[in-house]
């Protein structure tokens, strides 16, 4: 029982005495989904460096350890064999840095975005025709029954779906949910095998076991649906000449073939429908709510004195470099993603080298030697919420990433960028996430056009809609779900590896501007 205490590697690292002796305090807060908090409470009570188990700590507070582990790349563990698909792995499974970097290189062309904007990258105009039929799903929603709500997050999973699917497959090879909603099923398969997050990455041994049948058939439908989707979209590559070549046909040339191409596709469409579909959710609920919509009449300035006022329903903003820019606009998007980082949690490393970390102890600070193998992680959801860098670090201020009336030019960058260096929303260094420039100008496209057409207010028929003048930040995980009565409430994030709202819905109603 002492001997955590004096004989451990990790004895003068701070924390709780069992996270010390086993295993077990976090890996049953992770399945009963309160672990994020935990640790985040967890340094606010021991500091920036606290133990989380024999064998795994945590570090805060600093922005030089997201260099350290990140930038400077540890290598990755066990935790992320269990990203590997259809039994072969991926840039993001892969946890040698030398074969990591080799399969990232394949693709960084890709998704570069000098790639993305180019005029003859098909992805431009495909994004153009997606955003259009949001725009027309939703007016069509309004004409059904005037002012009717709209779940966005079944709608923004729904084109996040349709935009990565075509990025990856080619356009005429990728999904269309915004027009066949009776194929948004796949959108609900992906929710129930979501729910065993846990299960598949720290626990798989027991999947089987803690699987329902209904999670059962949904993963086995996905498997299926994405070999399908896999079918056609080489069908068509054979058939047809290509001036562009979809991330699948970039995978070919380099010798991938089959499942071992696939595992990379998979694992892109995954991802990337998933959190572009949280980012836009919780931004259009944000300034949605009464306390933020004043950011609705800010951004439609922006987007008017630029773009001026649309001619008719079917304008569309196609200027994407333009969009790019837009200060307003990435204050909103830099904002959200600091306050609902769609994925929140630690992202572990493995300490493969020499390393010391500063802990404070009474009046002092020490520097206590890390034993290589340690898993180390920084927590995004902490490390964007440093009081000192983010005051109010909880609450929705876009204002932050805008130039304050008594800031000079060079006063405002300095701060930014020192914001920027505590920012990992699309994690850091050479393992960042492959498709963030593709998600940004997904976002920030689907937001200018919808905005410049339409303003939107939360649904008093989904829930009661609280008015606080100060802001009440939304909160995570079920503990603070209260009654599930307010918006506040039903807008309660997961706590979990990767966050979305905890009921699965957020009910919005537009109106456009024209009506």
């Amino acid at each position: 029982m002492v001997r955590p205490f004096f004989a451990s590697p990790l004895k003068n690292i701070p924390g709780p005495y069992w996270n010390r002796v086993s295993v077990f305090p976090s890996l049953n807060s992770q399945r009963t989904h309160k672990w994020i908090e935990t640790v985040y409470n967890l340094h606010s009570k021991y500091g920036t460096v606290v133990v989380l188990s024999p064998y795994e700590i945590s570090v805060n507070g600093s922005s030089q350890y997201i260099k350290d582990i990140y930038v400077k790349n540890f290598c990755k563990g066990k935790f992320y064999d269990n990203f590997r698909n259809h039994g072969h792995d991926n840039p993001f499974s892969e946890s040698k840095n030398d074969v990591h970097l080799k399969y990232k290189k394949i693709l960084m062309n890709t998704y570069n975005k000098t790639s993305i904007l180019s005029p003859q990258n098909p992805t431009r105009s495909h994004l153009v025709s997606t955003v259009s039929k949001v725009l027309g799903r939703v007016r069509k929603e309004q004409e059904l029954n005037k002012y009717r709500a709209i779940d966005v997050y079944s709608l923004f999973s729904c084109l996040a779906m349709d935009v990565i699917s075509a990025f990856e497959l080619g356009k005429d090879s990728g999904t269309n949910l915004l027009e066949h909603q009776e194929s948004e099923e796949v959108v609900h398969w992906y929710r129930k095998k979501d729910s065993m997050g846990f299960w598949t990455t720290l626990m798989p041994r027991f999947w089987n076991l803690a699987a329902t049948k209904e999670i059962k058939q949904a993963v086995n439908s996905i498997e299926q649906w994405h070999m399908s989707l896999y079918s056609h979209a080489e069908k068509n590559m054979n058939e047809e000449k290509q001036s562009y070549c979809p991330s699948l046909k970039v995978l070919q040339l380099n010798g991938f073939h089959d499942k071992n191409a696939y595992s990379f596709i998979t694992d892109n469409i995954f991802a990337g429908h998933r959190t572009t579909a949280i980012q836009l959710t919780y931004l259009c609920y944000e300034i949605s709510r009464p306390v933020n919509r004043k950011w609705q009449d800010i951004l439609k300035r922006e987007l008017v004195e630029h773009f001026d006022e649309p001619l008719n329903n079917e304008s569309i903003i196609q200027d994407f470099e333009i969009v790019d820019k837009l200060p307003v606009l990435n204050a909103l998007l830099q904002e959200n993603l600091r306050v609902h980082s769609s994925i929140p949690g630690a992202q572990p490393r493995v300490v493969d080298r020499k390393y010391t970390v500063e802990v404070q102890k009474v009046d002092k600070i020490s520097k206590v030697l890390i034993p290589e193998g340690t898993i180390i992680s920084c927590l995004p959801y902490a490390m964007h919420r440093q009081e000192e860098i983010f005051p109010s670090p909880d609450n929705f201020k876009p204002e932050r990433w805008l130039r304050y009336n008594e800031e000079n030019d060079a006063d405002f960058k300095a701060r930014i960028s020192n914001q920027q260096r505590f920012m990992m929303p699309f994690g850091k260094g050479i393992r960042s996430c492959l498709g963030m420039n593709l998600a940004l100008l997904e976002i920030k496209f689907t937001l200018a056009n919808l905005y410049w057409h339409s303003r939107s207010e939360i649904s008093d028929k989904w829930c009661k809609i609280e008015n606080t003048l100060g802001g009440c930040p939304i909160k995570l995980g079920q503990i603070s779900q209260g009654m599930n009565c307010t918006d506040q409430e039903k807008m309660v994030m997961v706590d979990s590896y990767t966050t979305r709202p905890l009921n699965d819905e957020c009910w919005l109603s537009f109106y456009f501007r024209n009506n």
